[in-house]
């Protein structure tokens, strides 16, 4: 009997073939089997264990919904349209996260499966992850806020800082997230810049240097931020045009490229805010004009960031295709430019530029929603197991 149950148990399956099976399987499936025995939820907490899963879901990626309603933000997401057709539909799926639901954050933005959110009070800035439930509030900012005092207790000037950004980028080679903040003043002096990187232990911010000076604005043309490949391009200003600056994660440089002369927002002085909506072009930086004509697509792409040199695109849209009530999402990694609605969602709306195809998708899942106030949608979002 004893050498029996030696046969039985001398060879388990390995270790590496468990992790190999297990990155295969969706999220909802990883959870349940944490909760199988402790060597399983050993195995599947692993730092192995996560890069591959990572890696497995950056090749699935999916489309993500951040949805206000009924006084709380939820997260959803649903598999990315391959292939799509005009019957297409797809489910969106909560995540049944732990941490509180509601967040009074007015932007989010997702990096490699982290999301911050941010309330323009200055109060509430959080990186949460939507897949383990995780969220973390980034460590106070000290900033300036003192009176210079004159002779006989009179003041005589005060200095003031504000919060003009907060932005999370990713470094694909050393595989970290850092946080980037700059801060302005309301007298005009020179700006301060400040980052955080996101690991283990204790977080502190670290100063920076830019060797020029620029706005983070809110008459930018540039109305979004990205991060492509470990360098994060934000729309900013310098003198009375407006640019974008580019923040390299991994070294924490500053450069910044100029606009074309072509696009509609070049002077901060025309125009309105966000004409200029960035996006990712098959792992370039892409800019959509949105100030062209409604059955127009016009895109930009960067073809050398160093000679500021780009490159125009115009597609001609379907008379179908009347996006008054939509907003420009971006672009898929299999070339499928991609609109959604801010209120009720029910479908996105995808433009293949290689095909010159236009199709609607069904999507379903928020009928649990009572009432829906404000979506926003993001592609190519993957699924990162990784623990704050």
């Amino acid at each position: 009997m004893k050498r029996l149950k030696q046969q039985l148990y001398a060879d388990p399956i390995p270790v590496d073939l468990l992790i190999e099976i297990f990155s295969r399987l969706p999220r909802k499936s990883i959870d349940r089997f944490r909760c199988v025995s402790k060597f399983w939820g050993c195995i599947l907490r692993r730092p192995d264990f996560t890069e591959l899963f990572l890696t497995k879901s950056s090749t699935r990626p999916r489309l993500f919904f951040t949805v206000k309603a009924d006084g709380k933000l939820f997260f959803y997401s649903s598999p990315q349209p391959q292939n799509p057709n005009d019957s297409s539909t797809l489910l969106a799926t909560r995540y049944h996260a732990s941490f509180p639901e509601y967040f009074p954050s007015d932007t989010c933005s997702t990096v490699y499966g982290l999301a911050l959110l941010q309330h323009y009070n200055g109060k509430l800035r959080v990186i949460c992850n939507p897949i383990t439930g995780e969220f973390l509030t980034l460590p106070k900012l000290l900033l300036k806020n003192k009176n210079e005092v004159k002779a006989k207790g009179k003041s005589n000037h005060t200095t003031r800082e504000r919060i003009a950004i907060i932005s999370l980028g990713y470094d694909p080679i050393n595989k970290q997230f850092k946080v980037l903040c700059m801060t302005s003043s309301l007298d005009e002096r020179p700006n301060t810049y400040q980052v955080l990187t996101l690991e283990s232990g204790k977080r502190l911010w670290r100063k920076m240097e830019c060797k020029f000076h620029f706005s983070f604005m809110r008459n930018s043309r540039v109305g979004n931020e990205i991060c492509i490949n470990g360098v994060l391009y934000l729309g900013a200003t310098i003198g009375k045009s407006s640019v974008i600056v580019c923040f390299d994660v991994r070294s924490e440089e500053f450069g910044f490229i100029n606009l074309d002369k072509g696009m509609s927002g070049q002077y901060s002085d025309s125009y309105v805010c966000g004409h200029l909506t960035l996006f990712n072009y098959k792992g370039k930086l892409g800019i959509r004009d949105n100030t062209g004509r409604d059955e127009e697509l016009v895109l930009w792409v960067i073809e050398d960031a160093q000679s500021h040199k780009w490159f125009k695109q115009t597609y001609k849209l379907p008379r179908l295709a009347h996006f008054r009530d939509f907003h420009f999402v971006g672009m898929t990694g299999t070339g499928e430019i991609v609109w959604s609605s801010y209120n009720i969602i029910s479908s996105v709306y995808l433009y293949n530029l290689e095909r010159k195809t236009f199709t609607r998708v069904n999507i379903q899942g928020f009928e649990e929603l009572e009432e829906r106030h404000t979506i926003h949608t993001f592609v190519d979002y993957v699924e990162n197991l990784k623990l704050m």
